[in-house]
C-alpha cells in the first residue's frame, strides 16, 4: 500500500520464493482487478526470460558490476482474467516467462573500512586468500581486488555464447584464453582466476574439480552445497581452511571447514561507541518526555502514587488469570515468548543474540560482531599455543634427560640431593612454568610458520644438542669437584651428608635449569619475548641471582642451610665460566637450528597432483 500519492494497493495472492539454483523470484499480484507477474533475479537470469532483450541490457548491467555494485534485474508481465484460486494455482514457470524488462536495481554495498586491513595481514603471514559469494563474478572480482584477494590480472571462466566451449575471459572482456583443466596451474601463475557455480556444475561432469579449483580464487554465483564441494576439495588436496560465514547457506561448508567462524549481524566495537555517543540526545528527549507526562499527571491529581496503585492492581490481576491456566498453557506461553524474544532484531547495540538459523550452529567459533577481525585473533591464539607446547614439551624433555642422568648413573656413585636442594629446585621449576605460559601472542602475526608437529628435524636435532652440551657440562663439572675431594668410598645407598661433589652437582643443576627455560623460550615472532614477558624475567633473573649468591659464598648461613660446602676459589671460577660457554653454545645452536629449519607451509600442490593422478589412473582402469 503506497503510503503518499495516488497510487493503487497491491496485493500479494501468490509468492514463489528466491531459489538459489534459479538465481530469481517472483510474485503473483493483483492491482484493483487486474493480476500481473513482477519477477527479480540475477540479470543473467531474467534476461533468458524475456520477450524482448534491449540493446543497453548486456552493457548496463555489465557496467555497474565491474564498479562492484548489485545488480538486480526487473521483470513484469500482465496475466489474462481469473479467479483468486487459478492465480495462485499457476505453475511457477508460467509466471517467470515471456516477461517485459523493468528495470535494474543497482545497490551500492560499501566493504567494511577493517576487512581491506586484515585480509593484507592475513596475505602477509603465509595465507592464502579465496573468496566464496553468491554475488556475480565481475562484482565479486572487483570487491576481491579491493580487498587485496586478487593481486594480478582476473579471468573469469565462462561459457562462450558463440562457440559453446568454456573460455578465460578477463573482467573489460579484452583477454580470451580457451579452457583447458590441465593448464589451470600455468594460469594461476601469471592470472587470478574466477569461476562461477554454472562452471562448477561443469567442472563435476567432466571430473576438473582437482585440477581447476586448487587454483581458483574468487567463486562468484555459487549455491550453498557449492560451497561445501569448494571446502573439502580443498580439504582432499592437503589444505588447512578458515571459513568465514554469517548466513545459513554457509553452514554445510562451515561445518566441513577445519575452522568455522560464524560472523554475526551486528554493530561492531567502533560504531558502538560512535552510535553511544549519539545516543544521549536520544535519552534526553526520552527523559523529557517522561517528565512531560510526569507532569501532566501531577496536574489531572494522577502522581506517581495513583499509578504505582493501578500497576499494583494489574499485577494482580494478570496473576488471578494465571492461575487458571494449566500447567501445560503456562509452558507454551514461555515458549512462545521464548521464540519471540530470539525472532526480534536487537538494535544492534545491544549483545548480540543468537537466533535459529544463524551459522554458529555449524562454526566452533562465533564472533560478536560482522567484522572479520577474529579470524587474526584465531590463528594468533592458535600459533602461541603452537609455540608454548613446542617448547613445554622441549624443556620437559631436556630436563628428564638431565635427571634421568642424574638419578641414574651419578646415584650410583654416591650422588644426591639434599630435602632443602630438592625442594628450592622444585620451586624455581614451578615458577618458570607458570610464568612462561603468561606469555602473550604479538598483536601482529608473522610471515614465519610455527613448527606444525613435535615430530621433526628440528626439535630431535635441538633436543640432541643442548643434552649433549648438558652432559659434558655436567660430568666435567663433577669430575672437577673429584679432584678436590678425599678417597673416600660412598655407599649408594646411605643417607646425604654434605660433600663437594653435591655441591657442584646441585650448582651445577640449577644453571642447567635456568639455560633450559631462558634458551628454549619461544618469543618473537609470536609470542612476546622474555624482556615483555616481565613475570617469566622476574623469575629468571632471581634464579641467576640465587645461583651467584650460592656459588659466590657471599652468605654463609644461606649454604648452611642448603647444606653446601665452601667451593674451591679455583672451582668456583671454573664453574661460573663453563656456565656461561654452556649457555652461549645452546643459545647458538638453538638459534641456528631455526633458521636451518624453519616452519614451512603445507606442501600441498604435490598433493593435488598426486590426487587427481590417482583419480585419472582410476578412471582409465
Amino acid at each position: 500500500m503506497p503510503k503518499k500519492g495516488g497510487g493503487n494497493a497491491v496485493q500479494i495472492v501468490q509468492r514463489h520464493h528466491f531459489a538459489s539454483h534459479l538465481k530469481r523470484m517472483g510474485v503473483v499480484v493483483r492491482v484493483q482487478e487486474q493480476f500481473f507477474a513482477f519477477v527479480k533475479g540475477a540479470p543473467e537470469t531474467i534476461q533468458e526470460r524475456l520477450v524482448d532483450v534491449p540493446a543497453f541490457y548486456m552493457k548496463t548491467y555489465k557496467k555497474h558490476t565491474r564498479q562492484g555494485s548489485r545488480v538486480l534485474a526487473l521483470a513484469y508481465k500482465s496475466l489474462p482474467d481469473m479467479t483468486v484460486s487459478e492465480a495462485r494455482s499457476l505453475e511457477r514457470e508460467v509466471v517467470e516467462s515471456g516477461l517485459t524488462f523493468a528495470g535494474f536495481v543497482v545497490f551500492n554495498c560499501p566493504i567494511r573500512g577493517d576487512s581491506a586491513t586484515i585480509l593484507t595481514e592475513l596475505k602477509g603471514s603465509s595465507h592464502d586468500l579465496v573468496m566464496i559469494t553468491g554475488d556475480q563474478a565481475l562484482t565479486a572480482c572487483h570487491v576481491a581486488g579491493q580487498v587485496n584477494i586478487i593481486s594480478k590480472p582476473a579471468l573469469i571462466l565462462v561459457n562462450g555464447k558463440n562457440s559453446g566451449e568454456y573460455e578465460w575471459v578477463s573482467p573489460d572482456e579484452t583477454d580470451i584464453i580457451k579452457y583447458s583443466e590441465n593448464e589451470a596451474e600455468a594460469l594461476s601463475e601469471s592470472y587470478d582466476l574466477c569461476i562461477g557455480g554454472d562452471c562448477i556444475e561443469m567442472l563435476q561432469q567432466t571430473s576438473g574439480i582437482l585440477k581447476v579449483i586448487p587454483y581458483v580464487k574468487v567463486f562468484a554465483r555459487v549455491a550453498p552445497e557449492q560451497k561445501e564441494l569448494i571446502m573439502t576439495t580443498f580439504k582432499s588436496v592437503g589444505r588447512v581452511t578458515l571459513m568465514c560465514g554469517d548466513g545459513t547457506n554457509d553452514v554445510g561448508a562451515l561445518k566441513q571447514a577445519h575452522i568455522g567462524v560464524a560472523l554475526l549481524n551486528a554493530i561492531p566495537p567502533a560504531q558502538k561507541e560512535k552510535s553511544s555517543s549519539e545516543a544521549p540526545s536520544k535519552n534526553d528527549s526520552a527523559k523529557s518526555g517522561k517528565s512531560k507526562k510526569l507532569k501532566s499527571l501531577v496536574e489531572n491529581g494522577e502522581g506517581p502514587s495513583k499509578s504505582r496503585a493501578v500497576s499494583k492492581s494489574e499485577s494482580t490481576s494478570n496473576q488471578a488469570v494465571n492461575r487458571h491456566l494449566t500447567a501445560a498453557e503456562m509452558q507454551r506461553e514461555k515458549l512462545k515468548k521464548l521464540m519471540n524474544e530470539l525472532n526480534e532484531e536487537g538494535d544492534g547495540r545491544s549483545a548480540p543474540v543468537v537466533k535459529l538459523g544463524d551459522a554458529s550452529m555449524a562454526s566452533p567459533f562465533t564472533a560478536k560482531h560482522a567484522s572479520i577481525a577474529p579470524t587474526t585473533d584465531v590463528i594468533r591464539q592458535g600459533r602461541s599455543t603452537l609455540v608454548t607446547t613446542l617448547q613445554m614439551f622441549k624443556i620437559l624433555g631436556l630436563n628428564c634427560l638431565a635427571t634421568a642422568y642424574v638419578l641414574s648413573v651419578m646415584n650410583l656413585d654416591g650422588v644426591k640431593l639434599g630435602d632443602v636442594q630438592a625442594t628450592i629446585s622444585g620451586v624455581f621449576t614451578a615458577a618458570f612454568f607458570l610464568f612462561i605460559s603468561h606469555a602473550r601472542p604479538l598483536p601482529t602475526l608473522s610471515a614465519e610458520r610455527p613448527h606444525p608437529n613435535i615430530f621433526c628435524s628440528y626439535v630431535f636435532l635441538s633436543l640432541l644438542g643442548q643434552f649433549a652440551v648438558h652432559l659434558f657440562f655436567l660430568i666435567s663439572s663433577v669430575k672437577e669437584a673429584e679432584k678436590y675431594m678425599p678417597d673416600e668410598c660412598i655407599e649408594p645407598d646411605s643417607d646425604f651428608h654434605p660433600n663437594l661433589v653435591n655441591t657442584v652437582s646441585y650448582m651445577v643443576g640449577m644453571m642447567l635449569q635456568v639455560a633450559t627455560f631462558a634458551v628454549n623460550y619461544m618469543g618473537h615472532p609470536f609470542n612476546q619475548s622474555i624482556s615483555e614477558n616481565k613475570p617469566f624475567l622476574y623469575a629468571l633473573l632471581g634464579a641467576v641471582g640465587f645461583f651467584t649468591v650460592i656459588t659466590s659464598d657471599l652468605f654463609r648461613d644461606l649454604n648452611d642451610w642448603l647444606k653446601l660446602v665452601p667451593l674451591p676459589r679455583a672451582l668456583r671460577d671454573k664453574l661460573m665460566i663453563w656456565a656461561l660457554l654452556m649457555f652461549l653454545c645452546c643459545y647458538t645452536w638453538e638459534r641456528l637450528l631455526r633458521w636451518a629449519f624453519p616452519g614451512k607451509m603445507p606442501a600441498w600442490r604435490k598433493r593435488q597432483q598426486h590426487v587427481a593422478a590417482t583419480i585419472e589412473k582410476k578412471k582409465s582402469l
